[in-house]
């Protein structure tokens, strides 16, 4: 029988936690970024290291599209890639597509006169690489980023967007009792890619791991847990409600203090061993937090509805906030205010923040909705006869 004939398979379980989590992931880019210029050894240690927070959004994917697909696999029997394939392109493609198009329609000296264009300079789009999900090895070949904003942080949206691509597929192939086995199999890979990397690009200095295989670990220890959870969520919520309280408390804590102080505990050293097995130590610490958040009962939640609907439109702000950024910065350049007080400081992250999350809220209601609606109805299962 047709996957898309089949009666609807039970809900699936809402994790409330998870959108709280993704705004704390976009949080640690959006200090990376800000061009914050106070000598505060607190906001020196929120900006260090911004690419742990988009590690962060690899290991929350990872779990929950392997949690998703595995789940889909025990109730019919096989994934339907179709629905998954649809419900991930019109969440992904229209927002993606929209911030491509107004990279290369926008006039050049709009572009210029906006602060579109970075200030270090860059390389041209290439709209072979741009509308094909593959800025990501356009970055690699030049060693550097796309000129146009904001199309410098699309590098993440491409590998995830290869990650769906491998994961339906692998899942689909892969019997279910042997999806830890090929989850499992990630890590010797993503080592072996990133041992290699230097030896393909010997030329780079500046664009390294810009691909999902140099990441595949990362997604997959974040599927180690979201299978867990897919094929006994009663014994997991078990396992972890067990633990005692303080220790939970204190395993939270401690994931926060090692990416607070990264640099110390983490050290990222360019050509040392410690960097090919980094990221699953990483990827391991952040899906040890998430399982924090996730059992049944637990009493561990973060379901305060400011931050969860500030994780519902992630996806906007981490796209919208570094053409903020661009903009506010220009306009701060172009009419000669310096940024050299603790209020203007203050006042300029709160307005790049503030002015993120007007348009991120604007584009998911009025733009990104229409599709989420448009997606319901086109993967809505139609009953056998």
């Amino acid at each position: 029988m047709r996957p898309d004939l089949l009666p609807a398979p039970p809900p699936k379980l809402h994790f409330a936690s998870l959108e709280a989590l993704r705004f704390f992931a976009f949080l640690k880019v959006f200090f990376f970024h800000v061009p914050i210029q106070l000598d505060w050894p607190v906001l020196q240690y929120l900006k260090r290291g911004g690419g742990i927070g988009v590690e962060f959004f690899f290991v929350l994917s990872g779990f929950l599209i392997t949690y998703l697909l595995v789940a889909d696999k025990q109730v019919r029997g096989q994934v339907d890639a179709r629905s998954f394939l649809i419900r991930r392109s019109l969440r992904i493609w229209p927002l993606f597509y929209g911030g491509v198009l107004l990279a290369f329609l926008l006039p050049d000296d709009l572009a210029d006169h906006w602060g579109f264009h970075t200030v270090s300079g860059g390389y041209a789009p290439d709209w072979r690489f741009s509308f094909t999900f593959l800025e990501n090895y356009k970055m690699l070949l030049m060693d550097n980023f796309p000129r146009t904003t904001p199309l410098p942080v699309f590098w993440s949206l491409c590998i995830e967007e290869h990650f769906y691509l491998v994961w339906v597929g692998a899942i689909f192939l892969v019997a279910r009792r042997h999806v830890p086995v090929f989850l499992l199999a990630c890590l010797p890979l993503a080592y072996a890619c990133r041992y290699v990397e230097p030896l393909v690009f010997p030329q780079n200095v500046s664009m390294e791991t810009n691909d999902l295989l140099t990441h595949i670990d990362v997604f997959a220890i974040g599927g180690l847990l979201g299978y867990w959870v897919a094929v006994d969520y009663a014994g997991f919520s078990a396992r972890v409600n067990g633990w005692r309280l303080r220790w939970r408390y204190g395993l939270i804590a401690l994931v926060v203090l090692a990416v607070v102080f990264q640099v110390e505990v983490l050290p990222y050293v360019p050509g040392s061993w410690f960097n090919v097995f980094r990221p699953t130590v990483v990827a391991t610490l952040f899906a040890a937090l998430i399982a924090m958040f996730l059992p049944a009962h637990s009493a561990i939640q973060l379901t305060n509805p400011v931050l969860a609907y500030l994780g519902r439109i992630s996806y906007g702000l981490y796209v919208s906030h570094i053409i903020a950024i661009h903009v506010i910065g220009q306009y701060c350049t172009r009419h000669g205010i310096l940024i050299d007080t603790v209020g203007k400081n203050i006042l300029l992250v709160a307005g790049i923040f503030g002015s993120t999350v007007a348009v991120s809220s604007l584009s998911f209601h009025y733009f990104e909705q229409p599709f989420l609606r448009l997606r319901e109805r086109l993967t809505r299962p139609r009953l056998a006869a």
